[in-house]
């Protein structure tokens, strides 16, 4: 009896892998680049199709679909008493789902980026003066990165 439920608990552990790896499908260049943008936090539609340089009646549905593949959900927030927006959070399968649309080479760049910064970080620990110097040369990337 013991053996028969320990192999039915196996067999549902199976199936239920099984549904996992064919729920997540092939995501669209737009449906990650959307991703991508609320990935750091909520936003609402229209800020979105401004962040992926897109017209915003190709990012409702878009952003429909992902909600029914279970990728994002709405919340809404309430601004004053008669207004509120409405904003889409990204959720942990579609971060799962984003993580596996990565290829190859963006995942050994990130690597090496991560890299880098822990040991810039280390040798900049040593001396005040360094220190400043890497904190000014980030401050300067961030905004150049932003500017272009």
């Amino acid at each position: 009896m013991l053996k028969q439920n320990e192999k039915k608990n196996q067999y549902q552990e199976q199936q239920q892998q099984q549904q996992d790896e064919e729920r997540v499908e092939e995501l669209s260049k737009r449906e990650i680049q959307i991703l991508n943008c609320i990935k750091g936090q909520s936003r609402t539609e229209k800020q979105i199709a401004k962040m992926a340089r897109l017209d915003i009646f190709i990012v409702y549905p878009m952003i429909t679909e992902l909600m029914l593949k279970g990728y994002v959900e709405t919340i809404r927030r309430r601004r004053l008493f008669f207004f509120s927006r409405e904003y889409c959070m990204i959720t942990v399968e579609g971060l799962a789902a984003l993580e596996q649309t990565r290829n190859l080479f963006e995942n050994i760049v990130e690597l090496i980026r991560v890299r880098a910064l822990e040991t810039i970080d280390d040798i900049a620990a040593d001396s005040p003066l360094l220190k400043l110097a890497v904190m000014f040369g980030k401050a300067t990337y961030k905004t150049v990165k932003v500017l272009i």
